[in-house]
């Protein structure tokens, strides 16, 4: 099951384990996926960029406002669960996921002034 990009956005540089990365908050094409934040570095290799570290967003401004313990608004989403079902396999998925955002220019312009 193919999660579709119907937005996303340049929020911060940040720092994830010691690693410079960008967050990207992705906005879903398909009603009933979640926002997601995006964790994007560049790729230890040093080509391009790879994602690090995703949180899946299910915060709702109607019971979110507070601190409320029924409902976690913000939850890691672990690489081998994004993209866990369906057809393409999930690792083509997850590089078809990433290359989409990377298809936004103003989001590569951010990355570029990622540290080397």
């Amino acid at each position: 099951m193919t999660y579709y990009i119907k937005d996303a956005e340049y929020r911060r540089m940040d720092e994830h384990q010691g690693r410079p990365c960008a967050v990207i908050q992705v906005y879903p094409g398909a009603v009933g996926d979640p926002e997601l934040f995006v964790y994007v570095a560049r790729a230890a290799d040093g080509k391009g960029y790879e994602i690090i570290r995703m949180i899946r967003s299910d915060a709702d401004l109607e019971i979110d406002w507070y601190d409320n313990h029924l409902h976690q608004a913000f939850s890691e989403v672990a690489e081998e669960q994004f993209g866990d079902q369906g057809w393409p396999e999930p690792e083509v998925q997850r590089k078809e996921f990433l290359e989409n955002l990377l298809a936004k220019e103003q989001i590569v312009a951010q990355l570029e002034q990622l540290p080397r």
